[in-house]
């Protein structure tokens, strides 16, 4: 029988050493992973769905409000209204405000975003790094749970878009397109580390608007020493060849004015409001045809106007007005003058923020049915953009939510 190993002092001292150095790698990856720094409250019981309003109410009042300075419209997803201010993000009960969970980071958010699909309500925050924008959660909207994750390179700020299937980042030199487990299916624009070089058509250029819709984007750009302003459509997904789908691209002004902002995409064409030379609605073919114009009331507006979907139509506003566009076929439907931001369609009417309160409207030609006062105070000017979520209607103004709930007139 052969005689047992003896271990040797420097035997002991090499697994003291190995120990030693596993210890301080897990500390190191610890102390810089996702996992630091992160706090996580979310509720065992999910939040239920809120009753859709039977009818417009006669009077509203404010229920509560918070401050949100990581949103730019009201993040209603699920059962609850969301806000995100400094490294939390919150969902509220929408009667109350009441935390319903919570989820934070000691980063600060570039941006929350709700993100409605099939079996699943996302709300995804998005956290800045030395990386720009780029470390992305996903939370279920009823229960504040983690669902799925994701970190690339990034801008230092970004826009969103939201479809069923398609979730689009776009920062001012690159966007990206995820699907619903967060996993990337195209980007374009800067990339450092091509996989396929050369599938970029068109390299430095600057990316100032954007919107997705039937798995295409659609993307203003300024390339160049080009004359005027560009409008190409990407498909969501790579091609065959693991390309770019680029469906069409072209320029859409003669001149360097305020930049377009794309208002929605379509299965068969893109809305683009353009303020200059003269404030207008254009529809674009896919391949960047123009099929035509529709005079509006409006101004030059930047990223703060952003189109809002609800009850079959898409509103946008144009600094002066809001247009409402059939969300089927893209095509403005009428527009109305001397409102403060884009609306939303409760109980088969469309409701508008106003500087008195609240303005219903007739939901197939605009016509005027009644104005509801509305107190809000704190509020300076600006773009009020507008949610619903069951009877209550929610406001953003800046960095304020402020919730509103039915009350007698």
């Amino acid at each position: 029988m052969p005689k047992p190993e003896r271990r040797t002092r420097v035997d002991l001292a090499v697994a003291a050493v190995i120990v030693v150095v596993i210890v301080v790698a897990g500390v190191a990856i610890w102390s810089t992973s996702a996992v630091r720094g992160t706090s996580s409250d979310p509720t065992q019981n999910s939040a239920p769905l809120p009753t859709s309003a039977s009818s417009v109410p006669s009077g509203l009042t404010e229920a509560w409000r918070a401050a949100s300075n990581a949103t730019t419209v009201p993040v209603v997803i699920g059962p609850v209204v969301v806000t995100g201010d400094g490294g939390a993000v919150i969902g509220h009960d929408p009667s109350t405000g009441r935390q319903l969970w919570s989820y934070r980071r000691d980063l600060p958010l570039c941006g929350v975003a709700g993100w409605p699909g099939s079996g699943r309500d996302y709300v995804i925050a998005v956290y800045r790094n030395a990386r720009g924008c780029s470390e992305v959660t996903a939370l279920y909207s009823a229960t504040g749970q983690r669902a799925a994750s994701r970190s690339s390179d990034a801008d230092s700020t970004l826009d969103f878009s939201v479809e069923k299937d398609y979730f689009l980042a776009q920062g001012d030199t690159r966007l990206e397109t995820w699907r619903s487990d967060l996993v990337r299916t195209i980007e374009y624009g800067r990339v450092d580390a091509p996989v396929n070089p050369g599938a970029q058509p068109r390299s430095g250029c600057e990316l100032l608007s954007s919107a997705i819709g039937s798995g295409r984007v659609a993307v203003v750009e300024r390339c160049g020493i080009e004359p005027g302003y560009r409008l190409t459509v990407l498909g969501a997904t790579l091609d065959k060849d693991e390309k770019l789908d680029e469906q069409g691209s072209t320029l859409i002004t003669a001149d360097l004015g305020s930049p377009p902002r794309v208002v929605a995409v379509g299965a068969n064409g893109v809305a683009v409001y353009v303020s200059s030379p003269s404030p207008m609605l254009e529809s674009y073919a896919l391949d960047g045809t123009l099929r035509g114009r529709t005079t509006l009331l409006g101004r030059a507006v930047g990223v703060e106007s952003k189109p809002v979907s609800s009850g079959g139509l898409i509103t946008f506003w144009t600094g002066e007005a809001t247009v409402v566009l059939d969300a089927s076929t893209l095509q403005a439907r009428f527009q109305v003058p001397a409102t403060l931001g884009p609306g939303v369609v409760m109980a088969g009417s469309l409701l508008l923020p106003s500087a008195s309160g609240i303005s219903e409207h007739n939901i197939v030609d605009g016509r005027p049915v009644r104005s509801i006062p509305v107190q809000r105070s704190g509020y300076g000017g600006g773009i009020i953009t507008l949610g619903l979520i069951g009877d209550n209607l929610v406001q953003q103004w800046g960095s304020t939510i402020s919730v509103l709930k039915p009350s007698a007139a």
